[in-house]
């Protein structure tokens, strides 16, 4: 019968690349980790990792393991929560980073407070929040992804036998920052212009993921928008500090046109001129699974919160 412990050591190695990195934070020796491992590997008859010259990597078989296990040590963390008597009802989220977001669950966690309910939260790119999903690492993710990259999105969903639900759509825009003229150029005007590729290519970036939006295919390329030859200086998971840096700096952002209250409110938006320039905003969720009462709750509550910002 595997064990817990070895499947923890398993999983900190996994992340870390290294032994010796993984026996500082699971605060045991080298010598430990290495017995936990190669017993691990013995009992399931595979090998999980190969050994490099400067740490180890997962073999194939180990990146399928390794899945595995971090669904089996989350679950059964939930399962000691539930024991304990410690949670009403729980929901693991993904998401991209988004103030929009941020804002509503605040307010939604506010209103439902005195139900003790209980969550945790991961901000990443596109790719990771699926990989999460897929691997049971969240209940739900929600991301943004651009118009042009949903042939590619749906291969990668049926790919992981996930599904994808619309809930809003917007134009994808560019936000310069208060020091870029463009900004200053806008404030003048009552209609603001449209920004093309050979434009952008003028500014400087701060955006979440590099990965925001999946990449293309050459043939795809033509007259969309593509990250290349664009400078992204700045790589945050943090809205906090993309706004701070749009409020004080020249820097320049693309994302929706509806993603975030306080950033339209710093910094008029201006949109993209290219083919198919929406940005659709939705959610993840495992194929056939079953949405409980919690999730359903927060998916009505953002729903009705996009009515309402819509008009309808």
């Amino acid at each position: 019968m595997l064990d817990l412990k070895q499947l923890k050591y398993f999983i900190v190695c996994a992340e870390t690349g290294s032994i010796s990195e993984a026996a500082k934070l699971l605060y045991t020796t080298q010598p430990s980790v290495s017995k936990a491992i190669k017993a691990l590997e013995e009992e399931m008859g595979i090998v999980l990792f190969e050994r490099m010259p400067r740490g180890i990597a997962l073999t194939v078989k180990g990146r399928e393991a390794y899945r595995y296990a971090c669904r089996i040590i989350n679950d059964s963390r939930i399962l000691e929560e539930m024991s304990h008597g410690n949670m009403a009802k729980y929901l693991r989220i993904s998401l991209n980073p988004s103030s929009w977001f941020t804002n509503q669950f605040v307010e939604f966690y506010k209103q439902n407070y005195d139900k003790d309910y209980h969550f945790e939260i991961y901000t990443a790119g596109v790719r990771t929040v699926m990989e999460r999903v897929r691997d049971y690492l969240s209940d739900i993710g929600f991301v943004y992804v651009m118009e042009q990259q949903k042939k590619e999105f749906q291969y990668e969903l049926a790919k992981n036998k996930l599904v994808f639900t619309v809930m809003q759509e917007s134009t994808a825009t560019f936000y310069p920052g208060k020091l870029n003229i463009l900004d200053q150029e806008a404030a003048d005007r009552e209609k603001a212009q449209t920004v093309n590729m050979e434009a952008m290519k003028n500014f400087r970036f701060i955006q979440n993921f590099r990965d925001e939006f999946l990449e293309l295919g050459e043939k795809e390329k033509r007259s969309v928008f593509s990250w290349e030859n664009l400078n992204v200086s700045i790589i945050t998971n943090s809205d906090y500090i993309m706004e701070k840096m749009l409020k004080e700096t020249g820097l320049c952002n693309i994302s929706g046109s509806y993603l975030s209250n306080d950033k339209k409110a710093a910094n008029k938006g201006i949109p993209l001129e290219f083919k198919k320039n929406k940005v659709v905003f939705g959610y993840i969720r495992r194929k056939n699974d079953e949405t409980d009462e919690l999730m359903e709750e927060l998916l009505g509550f953002l729903r009705e919160k996009l009515k309402l910002e819509n008009g309808s």
